[in-house]
């Protein structure tokens, strides 16, 4: 699986301290019988206030972890899903990307996989959405964010995927589908 684990060496450099270090904030906090809840909960205020994005970084370093002693491989989620994204600057404004990945849903379909109900849009103050549940238990999300007054970061994501043998199988879904906008 060409899925990539979590980059120690930006997390330490992120953290500010060695990964022994951090590794052994997490072993205190109860290691591997903790939840990932109670790992990242009990790290988080460790770095509130003395770095930048500290929750991410927080959420970063907990999957790290649980990937090294095992708990879960690259691309999983504290579940036991798996998630794939992929992304492609695109020529136009974010919600005209939108539209445009909107019209390449062929008769309620994505991948073969009939949607579950309507798809969703909406809009924050950064980003348009288009977003969908699959009948298999999949969700699809289609995130666009400008990146100029002319490009759009366009993130295709599909999340609760049951199993790591999926997720290539939906990364080239996606890069087909990426290609086409």
């Amino acid at each position: 699986m060409a899925t990539k684990a979590m980059n120690v060496q930006a997390i330490e450099q992120a953290l500010g301290e060695p990964w022994a270090e951090t590794r052994a904030r997490l072993e205190a906090a109860g290691g591997a019988s903790a939840s990932h809840k109670e790992l990242a909960d009990a790290l988080y205020p460790q770095f509130d206030g003395v770095v930048e994005k500290h929750g991410w970084w927080v959420q970063g370093a907990v999957v790290a972890y649980e990937q090294e002693i095992g708990r879960r491989v690259p691309g999983q989620r504290a579940d036991g899903t798996f998630d794939v994204a992929v992304s492609r600057t695109v020529t136009g404004q974010r919600d005209d990307v939108i539209t445009r990945f909107a019209f390449l849903i062929d008769e309620g379909t994505l991948a073969g996989l009939a949607l579950d109900g309507e798809a969703r849009t909406s809009k924050t103050e950064k980003r348009s959405f288009w977003r969908a549940n699959l009948e298999d238990g999949t969700k699809f999300e289609a995130a666009a964010e400008p990146k100029d007054e002319n490009r759009t970061l366009l993130v295709l994501t599909v999340s609760k995927l049951p199993s790591a043998e999926r997720l290539e199988e939906w990364r080239s879904d996606l890069k087909g589908l990426l290609s086409q906008i």
